[in-house]
C-alpha cells in the first residue's frame, strides 16, 4: 500500500501542475482587447471610452489605440464641440461627461454608443442610440466581415432601446475598430 501511495504522489503532482499552466495560458489569452478609434468626420471629436478611463482629441484623419482588460464592460463615444483648459476641465455639446476630458463615467446625451463585454468563452458588442444620436459610427470586431453600422438616428443595426438585444458575438481575444464619420 505504501508503494501504490507513492507512485500516485507524482501523478497528482503533475496534473496539478499541468492545471496551473491551463490556466495561466488561458488567463495569458484573455488578458485584453485592443481598441483603435479613429476620427474620419471633418471635425475635432473627443472620444471617451469607460471604464478604460479615457477621453482624447482626435483631429479628422487620427486614431486613438487602449487596451481593455477581460472581463470588462464598456463603452465609447464621441463628444462634439469640446472646450478644456489645460487642467482638463471643460465641457461638450454632446456626450460631455461631467466637464472631464478623461471620464469615468458615461457621457450626458445625446452621443451614439459601441458597447462591448470583453472576456470568457466569447466578446458581445453592439451600437447603441438609447441615449441619442449624434456621429455616424462603424463598430466592428477583428475576424468578422460585417461591420455594425449606424448613420442616422433611425439606424437599424442599433438597439434604440434598453434591453433590445441586437448584440454581435464575436470570439474571444479579439480587437475592435471604432470609426466615427465613417466614408
Amino acid at each position: 500500500m505504501a508503494g501504490g501511495s507513492r507512485s500516485r504522489r507524482p501523478a497528482a503532482a503533475l496534473s496539478l501542475l499541468l492545471l496551473v499552466l491551463v490556466a495561466l495560458i488561458t488567463a495569458g489569452k484573455a488578458s485584453a482587447a485592443t481598441f483603435q478609434v479613429t476620427n474620419l468626420c471633418p471635425l475635432t471629436v473627443w472620444p471617451a471610452a469607460i471604464p478604460a478611463g479615457g477621453g482624447t482629441q482626435l483631429e479628422p484623419g487620427q486614431t486613438w489605440l487602449f487596451k481593455v482588460p477581460a472581463g470588462t464592460a464598456g463603452r465609447v463615444w464621441g463628444r462634439t464641440a469640446c472646450r478644456f483648459a489645460p487642467s482638463g476641465h471643460g465641457w461638450c455639446a454632446s456626450g460631455d461627461c461631467a466637464g472631464a476630458l478623461r471620464c469615468q463615467l458615461s457621457g450626458k446625451p445625446p452621443a451614439t454608443l459601441a458597447e462591448f463585454t470583453i472576456g470568457g468563452a466569447a466578446d458581445f458588442y453592439d451600437l447603441s442610440v438609447v441615449d441619442g444620436f449624434n456621429l455616424p459610427i462603424d463598430f466592428r470586431c477583428d475576424g468578422e466581415v460585417h461591420t455594425i453600422r449606424c448613420r442616422n438616428p433611425g439606424c437599424p443595426y442599433a438597439n434604440h432601446h434598453p434591453g433590445e438585444g441586437k448584440v454581435r458575438r464575436c470570439k474571444a481575444d479579439s480587437d475592435y475598430h471604432v470609426v466615427f464619420c465613417p466614408k
